[in-house]
This record gives structure tokens, C-alpha cells and sequence, in this order.
């Protein structure tokens, strides 16, 4: 146990921007300690007009804070440090927006503080846990996504379901693999060799929309498929069944019958992000077998962003430890949860080559993203000489306290480091799609640059950031085509003059951009925070945990959302939908698995199953089906 604890609070305030944090710092037992100043990790940040009591603000980049105690201070066991953050960066509206690591500098080494939740002022309802019912099945059969056609007039135990020809010995074995790493204490759906007591499994081809598939419950189980996912969807939906049958009362396996299906949109992602929160390559493994177990096609990897960079880039190599590093002392300090320690933690070669591979047997194309021109602090702090040296430090700051933090398109070096990160994202990834970024990039970005003016003079840009942002990416997309890939970005990358519409753009900000852009004549996936970002609360009240920009987001809300009403007929068009997993608060699998989810099967079935097929009471019911991470 920590021999320090913080306990904190949150006070509105009159006059004072936001309200105010209030940090009490109790000294359990130990010696008497004069530390030499505290650090913390908070998204609610400082604003540039704060006001301290009790300390000294000393530092303050991102979400990390250091202030220096008052001059002689000395806690003895029982004493209590308060001390008061006046002027926010915004009202925190739960109990995880406070300070999630805390430690003293001492002559002898961090000291690691304990960190209790942030408590609300008075009256602050704290709400009520999420609503995720136990639903009603309507038929006993364990399939998410649901299926487009069931007619099964009869149920009994799954048999011991094997393959009727040596040809389909791989694929099964594949799934029973895939079935074994996701519920390693269940029983096998599968095995390859007959049983008598058994039923065999055949594959046929037919004329099928891609994807689908069709499953006769005969004497022998046939599967009909057009494609190679289609025959993959086929038995993964048998092994869910199967799964299903054996491991909860509720549900039988079909003696006889036909279930046909086919996935309603092609994109069906999910977008992971590595760059706030490490997770390592085994991690990165889980989350594509839980994708495929929910048919979803399309990883969105977030790999870069200012607070990591976790991939290798040839030609770069020297510089990912110190991209992929946060920690005392270093050129990012910690942030979010980390502690004194920070963290690390980038890919090698090798397990980004091992991932594609992976994601490929199991019908998932991987999307890397490198965010960019903004989100690029800790490329620009490592690589200074992409920095204007005439631009004014610190004259903008992006929404998550970062300053002067996008690539300038007025500094030449910044060229060829943008073409070899290309080039290297190209020799990793060979899917057609890169996502270059193009989020946040603060409204006053390279106003104080020299070098950015000049070339708004010469291109004739208009003022502002969004016109040279957009002559950025426009040129970032001229060389992704010289090397064969096409670009997608999020949907900022619209504004200011756009990118050419054969861009693929991701509708974040409101369910509304997804009509915008389609209208506009880009091809879209629909993401929007309102519904798909799994980081979102997901209730009212104080102690719901999450993110809370985009507002409250239910499962069952989620799950009512329906991307498609709406749109225009073109001239662009819905490529499908993505669910957002951001990892600033992500700092555990506990963590994640008890926010991600059921949104992230709510994700899986809005991507594949029609919505006349939706029910939410029967989805409630199988969603508890779904592996967890």
C-alpha cells in the first residue's frame, strides 16, 4: 500500500472557469516527507487562466501537471496537503475525469501516490449503472449477428459436427482454432475426424451475394457459399451454435431447417487505438478474433497519434524508442494512467507482419493510421527540425492540451519524412486503404509560422487553418496514389477545400456528417461519437466512466441507431459502419472489456444484419454470448 493517498473533488464555482479540482494528499504512515514537488496525470486540465492554491504550477503539457509545494513543506503521518486547480479546461461531468496517476519528485525518486475517484459537488445525482437486460430469445439458437432468414421447425444438443470431404478439413480446423482461443474452458464445436454419433458438415459452392452463405440442416449439414468468407461466415455460425447450445440452457442446436445470411454492408470495422494506451501485439490477436467470431471485416488501427508512436518505419527506425516512450525525464512525460514509470511499447516488423497475416486467414483487412498534420507532438519534439523556427512556441494548442502540434506544410523537410513514413506503411500493409488523419487541428495551427504564411501567399490559399490543411492532405493524397493506395481520413478532411472525392471519409462529429459528406460526393463509413464510439458514458450521472463529448450512449440507444436514415442518393454513398475504441481512459482489460461492451456487438450486427432483422430485447440475450478480451 502506498504510503500517500489523493482524494479528490470537484467544486463549481462562481468566477472561476469550469470550477475547480480539489486535491487532498493524506500521509498514512512512513517518515515525515518534504517532497520536492507532486506530478499528476488529469484530463481535466489546467486552462490558460488558471489559478493554484496550496502549490506553484510549474509545468503543464497535456495531461501532465507538476506544482511545486509551498516553500518549507513537510508532511508527517496524518498530515493532509490540499491543494485547489482553479479554471478548468472544461467541467468534468464523472468520477473519472480527475487525476488517474499522481507521484511525488523526491531526492531519492518518484514516490507513487494512491488515487481515489473524483467526487461531485453537491447534489450531483451519480446515477445508475448501464442498461444491458438479459434480454428474451425468440428462438433458442446463438447467433449474433442475427441472420437475415431462420426457418428451423425443430431443436436438439449439438452434435460432434465434423467434415464430409478432406477439402474442408483446413477452414474447420481454422474455426475450431479460432473457437478454442476465444473460449479455451468450452467444448470444441469441431472435430475432423467422423463420428458416428455426429453430423457431417458439406461445403457447395453457389450463386450467393459475397459473403453469404446458406446452411441446410439435413442428414448432412450443408453449407452453401459463393466466396471463401461466405464458407468461413458459414461455419463460424455453426460453431456459435454449437457454442451456444453447450454452454447455456437457453439455447438448442437445429435438427433440421435453413438459416441464410449475408453481411449488409461491406466496411464493418472497428477502429483500435494504440497510440493513448499500449496494447500489445497479443492483444491486438484478441481483438481480431473477437472481430471475426462477430463477421466483422475492417481493423481501423490508430497507431500514431502525440501521445505514442508505435509503428516501425524503415528508414525512421532510430527514432521509434523515443516516439513509442513516455516517462520522467523523457521528451513526452506520462500521461493518463501511467504513473512515474510511463510506459512504452512499439511493433516489430516482424508482428505487424505476423498480425496481417493473421487478420488475412480470418477475412479482416487491416487500415493503418498515421494521424496527420496534427496529433504529431511527439514526432515534432523528437524531430525539431520540422518545426518552423520562427513559429511562436505555444501559439495554439490542440483540444487535448498539446502545443503547436501539427506538421507544418510550410517547412520543406517535413516532405520527405512524410513520403518515408508512406513508403513504409505501404512495405507493412498491403491493404489499398491508408487513413492519414486530418482530425483536430486547431483553428489557430500555423498562424504564428513564417514559413505557413508564406506559402498561404504563394498558393493563394484563404485564411485560416483549414484551407492549408487541406493542401496538405491533397498532397499527401497525390503521393498515397503514386504508391497504389487510397486515402481516408476523418471527416475534417472535407473542410477547407477537401480532398479529391475518391477518398474515404469517416463521419465522427454527428450523425448528421454522414448525409453531409455523402452529399458532398465522398464515399463514407458512419461512425459517429453519438453512437459507435465505445469510450462514450453510457448513462447519465456521476459515476458512469468514459468520455462524455459526444453525450450519453446507451447500448440500447446505440443499438436503435440506424446509419442508413436519411442520406441523400448521392452523389457519394454509405461504404458501411465502424465502432471507435479510444484508449485515453483504457488502462486495464477490466476496464476495457466492461465499457466496450455490448456496444461493440451492437457494432458487429448494425454492420451486418438488416435492420428489420434488429431486435434488442433478443440481441441483449446473445450479446452476453460474445467473447470479451
Amino acid at each position: 500500500m502506498s504510503e500517500f493517498r489523493l482524494e479528490q473533488k470537484y467544486r463549481a464555482e462562481a468566477g472561476a472557469p469550469n470550477g475547480a479540482l480539489v486535491f487532498r494528499i493524506h500521509h498514512l504512515s512512513g517518515a515525515a516527507l518534504s517532497p520536492a514537488r507532486l506530478c499528476y496525470s488529469c484530463m481535466t486540465r489546467p486552462s490558460r487562466d488558471y489559478r493554484v492554491e496550496g502549490g506553484t504550477l510549474v509545468r503543464h503539457f497535456a495531461n501532465h501537471v507538476e506544482i511545486l509545494p509551498p516553500e518549507g513543506l513537510t508532511l508527517r503521518p496524518g498530515d493532509v496537503w490540499q491543494v485547489e486547480i482553479h479554471g478548468l479546461s472544461h467541467k468534468p461531468v464523472n468520477r473519472t475525469q480527475g487525476a488517474m496517476a499522481a507521484w511525488f519528485e523526491t531526492d531519492d525518486g518518484p514516490l507513487t501516490i494512491a488515487t481515489g475517484d473524483l467526487q461531485p459537488p453537491e447534489g450531483e445525482e451519480r446515477g445508475t449503472p448501464k442498461v444491458w437486460p438479459e434480454g428474451k430469445i425468440t428462438l433458442p439458437i446463438g447467433l449474433l449477428p442475427w441472420p437475415a432468414s431462420v426457418e428451423i421447425p425443430s431443436y436438439g444438443s449439438a452434435p460432434q459436427l465434423y467434415p464430409a470431404s478432406a477439402g474442408l478439413k483446413p477452414e474447420m480446423a481454422r474455426v475450431a482454432a479460432l473457437h478454442r482461443r476465444l473460449f479455451p474452458a468450452a467444448p470444441g464445436p469441431f472435430s475432423l475426424d467422423a463420428d458416428v454419433s455426429g453430423r457431417a458438415v458439406e461445403a457447395v459452392a453457389a450463386e450467393l451475394p459475397a459473403g453469404g452463405f446458406r446452411v441446410d440442416f439435413g442428414e448432412t449439414i450443408t453449407i452453401e457459399q459463393g466466396d471463401a468468407d461466405g464458407l468461413r461466415h458459414g461455419l463460424i455460425a455453426l460453431a456459435q451454435m454449437a457454442h451456444a447450445e453447450r454452454t447455456d440452457r437457453r439455447f438448442r442446436f437445429p435438427l433440421n431447417g435453413t438459416i441464410e445470411d449475408a453481411p449488409r454492408h461491406g466496411w464493418r470495422g472497428l477502429m483500435l487505438d494504440v497510440s493513448r494506451n499500449f496494447i500489445d501485439h497479443n492483444g491486438v490477436r484478441r481483438v481480431l478474433d473477437t472481430m471475426a467470431w462477430q463477421r466483422m471485416n475492417r481493423l481501423h488501427w490508430h497507431l500514431c497519434d502525440d501521445e505514442g508512436w508505435r509503428v516501425p518505419i524503415a528508414g525512421l527506425s532510430q527514432l521509434t524508442k523515443a516516439w513509442s516512450t513516455r516517462a520522467r525525464g523523457h521528451v513526452l512525460p506520462p500521461q493518463y494512467a501511467d504513473g512515474p514509470d510511463g510506459q512504452a511499447g512499439a511493433y516489430s516488423i516482424a508482428e505487424i507482419r505476423a498480425l496481417v497475416a493473421h487478420a488475412k486467414a480470418l477475412g479482416i483487412e487491416i487500415m493503418p493510421e498515421v494521424d496527420m498534420p496534427g496529433h504529431m507532438a511527439v514526432l515534432l519534439a523528437v524531430m525539431p527540425e520540422l518545426v518552423d523556427p520562427e513559429e511562436t512556441p505555444d501559439s495554439y494548442r490542440s483540444v487535448q492540451g498539446y502545443p503547436n502540434n501539427a506538421l507544418n506544410p510550410g517547412v520543406e523537410a517535413v516532405w520527405p519524412v512524410v513520403e518515408t513514413i508512406l513508403d513504409g506503411l505501404a512495405d507493412l500493409f498491403p491493404f489499398d486503404v491508408v487513413h492519414l488523419g486530418g482530425d483536430e487541428v486547431d483553428a489557430l495551427s500555423w498562424s504564428q509560422s513564417p514559413a505557413a504564411q508564406a506559402l498561404v501567399e504563394r498558393e493563394g490559399l484563404a485564411p485560416g487553418a483549414a484551407p492549408l490543411q487541406s493542401y496538405f492532405l491533397r498532397r499527401v493524397q497525390q503521393m498515397l496514389r503514386a504508391r497504389g493506395r487510397r486515402m481516408a481520413g476523418w471527416d475534417e478532411c472535407a473542410d477547407g477545400g477537401g480532398v479529391e472525392p475518391d477518398a474515404l471519409l469517416f463521419a465522427w462529429r454527428s450523425q448528421e456528417r454522414v448525409a453531409t459528406l455523402i452529399a458532398d460526393g465522398y464515399e463514407v463509413v458512419g461512425t459517429p461519437g453519438q453512437a459507435y464510439y465505445l469510450d462514450m458514458i453510457e448513462t447519465a450521472g456521476w459515476d458512469a466512466p468514459g468520455t462524455f463529448w459526444a453525450g450519453v450512449s446507451t447500448p440500447e440507444n446505440s443499438y436503435a441507431y440506424e446509419a442508413t436514415d436519411g442520406l441523400p442518393e448521392g452523389p457519394g454513398k454509405l461504404a458501411g459502419i465502424q465502432g471507435c475504441m479510444w484508449t485515453e481512459q483504457i488502462d486495464s482489460v477490466a476496464r476495457f472489456n466492461d465499457i466496450a461492451f455490448p456496444r461493440w456487438s451492437v457494432v458487429a450486427e448494425a454492420g451486418w444484419s438488416t435492420e428489420a432483422a434488429k431486435d434488442w430485447q433478443r440481441f441483449a440475450a446473445l450479446s452476453r454470448l460474445m467473447p470479451q478480451m
